[in-house]
């Protein structure tokens, strides 16, 4: 699929960045999130850091784990003065639904916390009225025009450098998706729109969880949850577009095995 991005990727179009935390590490055989990195940091902290540099809030969805981001640490790096009250620990999404098969599924998996993450920042948003994002007459409202980043603790790519990716991406007149990538084209019905979500992709493989949502999908995605659904590439497939990645970061990607975490620290 070809398509041109929006030219509007821009810091104030960002709400806020999702570390996904909650995974079960069952090959790694301990949490991702804790895992240290050559330089003493744990792999939260890191994406916490680097986060940080955004000046957007950041949430940690860690599936009620309790995982504690070293805030204080991380307020004097890189002069980074401003992160104290901006990291904000938020519970998944529980579907509410009558169909006697959701009911049975304990989780709504990564879908659940990022749509958990959507509502956070709609809500805040709600509250602020004062706030930059606040709706006008003239403008989109803000769940049409903002934009929710995800970024999962199984990734050494950081948020930073998905965005600093992205806005460069936009800077061009089009951009073409990875080879066998598993996002499909947008629906015929609405065809000449604009994607609402954009993901990282190899050449072989699409990863949503390192990606860019628009906050307006919180009502679908709520919708697609209630139904018993929680197949990631299901609900994305017919609003997605994927960006291709640099080769230099396949391999810091989808890390599963305490082989592949070493080999990913190498590069880094």
């Amino acid at each position: 699929m070809t398509a041109a991005l929006p030219h509007s990727f821009e810091a104030q179009s960002l709400a806020g960045v999702l570390i996904l935390a909650g995974g079960l590490s069952t090959r790694m055989g301990s949490p991702k999130a804790l895992l240290t990195l050559p330089n003493g940091e744990t792999l939260l902290d890191y994406h916490v850091r680097s986060a940080a540099r955004l000046g957007v809030p950041i949430l940690i969805a860690d599936n009620g784990q309790g995982f504690v981001a070293d805030a204080e640490t991380t307020k004097t790096t890189n002069n980074i003065a401003h992160l104290a009250g901006s990291i904000l620990h938020i519970m998944d999404y529980e579907p509410h639904s009558s169909n006697p098969q959701a009911q049975h599924k304990h989780s709504a998996g990564p879908l659940g916390a990022i749509l958990a993450g959507m509502q956070q920042l709609l809500a805040d948003s709600d509250l602020d009225s004062d706030s930059d994002f606040a709706r006008d007459a003239d403008s989109l409202s803000y769940g049409d025009s903002k934009w929710l980043l995800v970024v999962s603790c199984d990734s050494l790519v950081n948020a930073t450098d998905i965005w600093q990716h992205l806005k460069a991406q936009s800077s061009a007149t089009q951009t073409v998706s990875a080879p066998n990538s598993l996002a499909t084209n947008i629906a015929t019905n609405t065809e000449g729109a604009q994607p609402q979500m954009y993901g990282l992709a190899d050449e072989e493989r699409d990863y949503p969880l390192l990606a860019l949502y628009q906050l307006s999908l919180a009502e679908p995605l709520k919708a697609y949850l209630d139904s018993g659904e929680r197949r990631v590439m299901r609900f994305i497939s017919p609003i997605s577009q994927s960006l291709p990645m640099p080769q230099a970061w396949y391999t810091l990607c989808n890390l599963n095995t305490p082989e592949q975490f070493q080999t990913a620290c190498q590069q880094l």
